[in-house]
């Protein structure tokens, strides 16, 4: 009995141990965790692939693929009754409770040159959600190819254009977000390249449990059947490097560092030493007296041997 009570008690200890390992190897802020994939299993839907400008300068991206039919059924959404199709990866857990700090978010997406726009259905790529999966701030092309940031918190949605559809095909585009999430007074801020293209201020979120999802999200797909007379959307492929998230946005563009603090400036105590001030004086000769100017140098009194 005492032998088995021993190794219940080593196992608990060593199971301990391992989920604190686990912990400690948790990725800090500022790093890219593990993708974890959302409301999407199909094998095409995620890959790891080489980068498709052929630039070598990304050793792996995400691919993200959607098919007719890509839609899941899950606790936290039914996917194919709200008319979505997707894959998408999450930055990390659904929040317990509501956020109320800054946070920063940096990725690059990029559109192929065959990327094919299913206006009027609804094409998301990078979205943040609440804890009913439902979008709050949206990265979405419109019906001329415009990719824009789509406001959700209010009750008139509202948008804005951060990339012009002349430039958004082929190429490689750095998004970097600064949010401070509020029901209030919070921000919301986008560069798009290093260029501002957002400075929201007022509410960012309503029950503020915020998350980040990005890949592909096609939405109102009735709207697409309807007008195009037909059940079927195109195949969409859009690329990705993996998104980061930070709390401090250190070396993010848009980042800018706190100001130096200024320091006092120098004042002398009453009890400072003064340092005395030697002076020397010196006699000037006339400029007259050649030999006295030799003679004052110790010049003249030499005997040349």
């Amino acid at each position: 009995m005492m032998a088995t009570s021993n190794n219940l008690l080593h196992r608990s200890i060593l199971a301990l141990g391992m989920a604190m390992l686990c912990l400690s190897l948790q990725p800090s802020l500022g790093q890219a965790s593990n993708p974890t994939r959302f409301l999407s299993t199909t094998e095409w839907g995620y890959q790891e692939v080489e980068d498709p400008a052929g630039l070598g300068q990304r050793e792996k991206v995400q691919r993200f693929e959607v098919r007719p039919g890509d839609c899941a059924i899950e606790r936290i959404s039914n996917d194919c009754k709200r008319e979505l199709e997707r894959s998408e990866i999450v930055a990390g857990p659904v929040p317990e409770r509501a956020l109320a700090e800054e946070q920063w978010y940096l990725w690059q997406v990029f559109f192929p040159e065959d990327y094919t726009n299913v206006y009027p259905a609804r094409s998301i790529h990078g979205q943040f959600l609440n804890h009913r999966a439902e979008p709050v701030w949206t990265f979405e092309v419109g019906s001329t190819g415009v990719l824009w940031l789509g406001n959700r918190v209010e009750q008139e949605p509202n948008y804005i254009s951060l990339i012009d559809e002349d430039l958004l095909l082929g190429r490689w585009h750095e998004i970097s977000v600064n949010v401070e999430w509020s029901k209030d007074e919070g921000f919301f801020r986008v560069w798009v390249n290093g260029q501002q293209r957002v400075d929201h201020r007022g509410p960012t979120c309503s029950n503020c449990k915020v998350f980040f999802s990005y890949g592909i999200m096609r939405s109102e797909l009735s709207r697409f059947r309807s007008q195009l007379k037909t059940e079927k959307l195109p195949v969409q492929v859009v690329y990705f490097t993996q998104a980061v998230k930070s709390a401090s946005g250190i070396g993010f563009p848009g980042y800018v560092p706190p100001a130096p603090k200024e320091q006092p400036a120098d004042t002398a105590s009453d009890n400072e030493t003064i340092k005395p001030t030697v002076t020397v004086e010196t006699n000037v000769l006339p400029a007259t007296d050649p030999l006295a100017v030799e003679k004052d140098r110790g010049e003249g009194d030499d005997e040349r041997l």
